[in-house]
This record gives structure tokens, sequence and C-alpha cells, in this order.
């Protein structure tokens, strides 16, 4: 697999983290959230920041994933980017089974 179709593939499990989110509160409120620091981001800095932030977290973890896969640290890259991959999966897939739960 090559880095573009690497960062893809965070930006897809991010992307729908994000919008199952959206989804989730909208339908449920933000009680239905399980993350305490997601809550209390949305509390003071509202959906347009909370957006901004996971963006900017997308882009510094595929920032350091792209700069040690064209490293000699192609190994550490890709846990890099498969961990922001999990993370990304697991709060979406979080999100829908709350959706559904209610």
């Amino acid at each position: 697999m090559t880095v573009p179709l690497f960062f893809l593939a965070l930006i897809a499990a991010h992307t729908f983290d994000l919008f199952s989110f959206i989804v989730m509160t909208e339908r449920h409120g933000m009680s239905a959230e399980a993350n305490p620091i997601v809550v209390m981001l949305a509390d003071s800095i509202g959906l347009g920041g909370l957006t901004v932030a996971k963006i900017a977290s997308v882009l510094v973890g595929g920032s350091v994933f792209v700069m040690l896969a064209h490293g000699k640290r192609r190994r550490l890259a890709i846990g890099v980017v498969t961990f922001g991959v999990g993370a990304g999966l697991v709060g979406g897939l979080s999100n829908v089974a709350t959706i559904y739960a209610y």
C-alpha cells in the first residue's frame, strides 16, 4: 500500500467518525457522547471548532506518518497510521452503535 492510500484511509476513518458524531448528537444530544474530552471541546468551542480540531489532528497525524514513511522508519509509520485509522473507526462505530441503541 502506498503513502497516499494510507493517508486516504486515515482521512476516511476520521470523516466517518465526524459525520457519525454529528448524526448521533443531532438525534440524542451531547449526552450520548462517551468521550469527556470531546464533550468539553464541543461545549467550549462548538461543532465548528471541534471540526477544525479534528481536521488539525488528522493533518498532524498524517504529517508524522508521511515524514516517517519517507525516512528509514517505514514500520513505525505504518504503526502510526494504523493507530490513527483504528481510532477513527472505533469512534465512528461507537457513534453508530449509540445511534441505533436508543
